[in-house]
């Protein structure tokens, strides 16, 4: 683990106090939890996360667990332990949320009309969990010229096209697109410059992918999930390599596409034994 972390995957514990049905699109409603949990550190900070236009330094997922699946339902049985996975892409967002963690206390936190009693708030690796704490630096020091990257998308992924979020399919440009856009935002330490460039030398060479549809309430968003192997053209340099590598471990920290502060575009790279890699490059099973 990196001695300075900028980059943050938790995961936090919750326990259902009613038995309930919840839609099976309920990000938004962690994401309200979330800022309302930076709130009780920094109200500034959670008025300048929600209304900020450009990439926003943190994921939320949903709910993970058992949970049977009724259409675009989840049942929620009492007394069920879940949990939610969190990540930061701002070390400064991170404090302030477990700050505000720990001034909410015994309060109940409440997702999609059910009340949750917080178990615990996970920071230390552990199996099951996806736990990792990584820098930027510390991605691009690892080097890595493999030119085989494997993605799993755990949840619903769409990108903007036309100004609409339409394309679900895992295009190269649009995937790396997608995490060098939040590299080069949020990052302290730039890529190089004409990487964007090059990522039409990233081809598909396998996938297992379904389409979804979340429905978010007031409209729907249409997604895909599943896993995707992109090759990496043998005739790019090894520099060039290395980022795109670095970028792809950095897709557990950042998602992929759109809406990933609302649970979409939940992504993990996995290796040839089928573990997780990038960060940490432990082990994680999640049951949807």
């Amino acid at each position: 683990m990196t001695s300075n972390p900028e980059l943050f995957s938790i995961s936090v514990i919750v326990r259902s106090l009613q038995a309930g049905l919840i839609p099976l699109a309920h990000g938004y409603h962690v994401y309200a939890l979330f800022l309302n949990i930076i709130r009780a550190s920094d109200p500034t900070l959670a008025e300048k996360l929600h209304a900020g236009e450009q990439a926003k330094p943190f994921t939320v997922s949903t709910l993970s667990g058992k949970m049977p699946r009724n259409k675009a339902q989840l049942s929620i049985s009492p007394d069920a332990e879940l949990s939610l996975r969190l990540t930061f892409l701002d070390s400064a967002v991170f404090s302030h949320f477990m700050d505000g963690a720990l001034r909410w206390g015994d309060r109940l936190v409440e997702i999609a009309g059910i009340p949750f009693r917080v178990e615990e708030v996970v920071t230390v690796p552990r199996e099951g969990m996806p736990v990792a704490f990584n820098s930027f630096q510390g991605i691009l020091d690892v080097g890595d010229i493999s030119r085989r990257i494997d993605l799993q998308f755990l949840t619903p992924t769409v990108f903007r096209s036309g100004g609409k979020r339409n394309n679900v399919f895992p295009e190269p440009d649009l995937v790396f697109g997608s995490y060098w856009n939040k590299w080069q935002t949020l990052s302290p330490v730039k890529l190089d410059g004409d990487l964007n460039s090059h990522f039409d030398k990233i081809n598909i060479t396998r996938y297992r992918l379904e389409t979804g549809i979340w429905d978010f309430g007031s409209y729907q968003e249409v997604g895909y999930s599943g896993a995707c192997r992109f090759e990496i053209d043998r005739n790019l340099s090894d520099d060039k390599v290395a980022f795109i590598n670095a970028l792809a471990d950095f897709a557990q920290f950042c998602g992929t596409g759109a809406k990933t502060t609302m649970g979409m575009g939940q992504t993990r790279r996995v290796d040839n034994a089928g573990s997780v890699s990038g960060g940490t490059r432990s082990h994680h099973q999640e049951e949807r």
